[in-house]
């Protein structure tokens, strides 16, 4: 039987899970691969297949097996969620393909990284809840739920952190603040994203949904600004310290600031698109994800710097 309306089992169909996906991974991947070609020119990249701190060729072949979990692993999780939700068993067969294909590749690949570089077990704390939250949502009819939609995103911003720490071959304890620092940006930036389609979507008609939306743009906003004040008091504190808010003499004020900008820009447009539909605009799914490709890139530019 083929897919219904065009869906294929094979590949997520909704646009902004794509920039879910992706953005986080790009953002991270690239200041990596800068640092392994750094690394290569000072002629230190391949020396060794060893656990140290100095890049090697385990460093690189842990970054590039997490991508392979992450990204297969989301694959099968989407088709995981056709079969929670098809109402036929010759429709239940035709999703479940995809679980054969992405499920082994995606458990494959992250017993890989865990071969390389065990220290990376301690991120099964992190995303088992989300993990268990997102399935939990799919197997009682609430895919595209919030609770669902945010514990993917924050998921995927996840990959900030733990790519970093693959990278370096280093501790959980030692990642860079500069890390967390993104983490939480895209965390709340990719989860503001989740209200605001509702709002114009699925929740259009319900009331006060617009306004919650806001409200959660602005949370977000000035969570991250906590984020920001409690590092540089973390920074002032330890002064004298090589660990502050200025990992590695890097000062990232001016990223931090611009981060906060992007979700400042992100809570006005919760506040306009809305505002503009109500004055006879109109505004799609994919409108709306068309628009939102300008802070996608910001995010994902400034994170790319600050790394």
């Amino acid at each position: 039987m083929s897919p219904k309306h065009g869906i294929t089992p094979w590949r997520p169909n909704q646009h902004g899970a794509w920039a879910m996906l992706i953005a986080p991974a790009v953002a991270v991947t690239v200041p990596a691969l800068h640092h392994f070609a750094n690394a290569a020119s000072a002629s230190s990249f391949g020396s060794t297949l060893s656990s140290s701190a100095s890049p090697g060729w385990r460093a690189a072949l842990t970054v590039f097996t997490i991508l392979i979990a992450w990204f297969f692993g989301y694959f099968c999780f989407f088709a995981l969620s056709l079969v929670a939700k098809a109402r036929t068993p010759q429709r239940r067969r035709c999703y479940t393909k995809p679980l054969y294909v992405y499920g082994p590749i995606a458990g494959l690949a992250m017993l890989a990284a865990l071969f390389l570089q065990p220290a990376l077990v301690v991120w099964a704390l992190f995303f088992t809840p989300l993990m268990t939250i997102a399935l939990w949502e799919t197997f009682h009819g609430r895919p595209r739920s919030m609770a669902s939609g945010i514990a993917t995103t924050v998921a995927s911003a996840l990959l900030v952190p733990v790519i970093t720490m693959a990278t370096y071959a280093t501790s959980f304890s030692n990642i860079d603040n500069r890390a967390w620092l993104s983490f939480a940006f895209l965390a709340l930036y990719f989860s503001g994203t989740v209200p605001l389609v509702k709002s114009m979507v699925r929740e259009r008609k319900t009331p006060g949904f617009t306004q919650f939306s806001i409200l959660f743009h602005a949370a977000c906003a000035i969570a991250f600004a906590a984020i920001v004040v409690a590092l540089l008091t973390k920074e002032f504190l330890n002064i004298f310290s090589a660990s502050g808010f200025s990992a590695s003499g890097h000062h990232i004020i001016w990223q931090a600031g611009l981060m906060e900008l992007v979700l400042i820009v992100a809570a006005l447009r919760a506040w306009w698109i809305p505002f503009t539909a109500a004055h006879g605009q109109t505004w799609t799914a994919k409108r709306i994800g068309m628009w939102e490709i300008p802070l996608v890139v910001a995010a994902a530019l400034i994170v790319m710097v600050t790394l």
